[in-house]
């Protein structure tokens, strides 16, 4: 399979919404102590969304003391999953997407399978601005990902692109986005037991549309997580005049592959 690889290593202004999305029932102000936490934890608590990260979480079968992916019935065959840990796991994932558009149409979103020997450091550097709708932020971002590009999701892409219309394959732009996330396996483990049922104490609930916490306060971790926006920065071919976009040709991050390149 061909490989394909993407090297970071440049500072990136990230923004952060202070209102929830969704329609307007569903809106509500983030509370500030949410945006004060992952100020305080996202350089040391973050980790790249890929396969290291999966595969962690994932139910695995074991035959005696070897992983295998087909068990067989029998006394050597058990399996384990592991268990979300507040207190060492990471509390934000960084995921990093590709997006193919041309044309008005908009395009579609690529989000590559990293693997193991991916990298990624991320530091909060500090706080450019901060005003009434908004917070905006310069991270440092280096690393190093790698994963297999298949040729049947190249074809795919190329497909999709010029079979909806959007544009021919050659014209097309390619964007890179950077985002921060909640971590999801660590908020579950608030809300759920073991066996995947609800916890007879609710750490959050919505009421009248809107997520509350309970309580609502610092104590909360599954609140602050869930209230969380997604941070993110865009990397593009062309110039915007978004506070939160850069170009390629003006920081250092660049992808080579047999099918693609910037």
């Amino acid at each position: 399979m061909p490989k394909a690889s993407i090297q970071i290593d440049d500072q990136f202004t990230f923004i952060w919404n202070k209102i929830t999305v969704g329609h307007e029932a569903q809106k509500r102000n983030i509370p500030e102590f949410v945006r004060h936490f992952f100020e305080t934890n996202v350089s040391s608590r973050s980790e790249l969304l890929g396969d290291e990260f999966l595969d962690r979480y994932v139910l695995k079968w074991y035959d005696g003391d070897v992983r295998v992916s087909n068990p067989r019935p029998g006394d050597g065959s058990r399996s384990e999953k592991y268990r979300a840990n507040p207190e060492i796991d990471p509390l934000f994932l960084v995921e990093v997407e590709l997006s193919y558009s041309g044309g008005n149409r908009g395009g579609i979103v690529y989000r590559p399978l990293y693997n193991k020997d991916s990298k990624l450091e991320v530091k909060l550097l500090e706080i450019l601005e901060d005003n009434e709708n908004e917070t905006h932020y310069s991270f440092q971002i280096t690393g190093s990902l790698f994963w297999d590009y298949k040729a049947n999701h190249y074809k795919k892409h190329v497909e999709t692109i010029e079979s909806g219309g959007y544009c021919p394959w050659d014209d097309v732009d390619v964007d890179v986005r950077i985002n921060f996330r909640d971590n999801y396996e660590v908020k579950s483990i608030f809300r759920f037991d073991e066996k995947g049922y609800n916890l007879p104490q609710q750490p959050i609930e919505t009421v009248d549309d809107k997520i509350v916490g309970n309580p609502e306060d610092e104590t909360n971790l599954c609140f602050i997580l869930e209230m969380t926006p997604n941070v993110f920065t865009m990397v593009m071919e062309d110039e915007k005049d978004w506070v939160y976009s850069s170009r390629f040709k003006d920081k250092y991050i660049n992808m080579k592959c047999k099918y693609l390149s910037f």
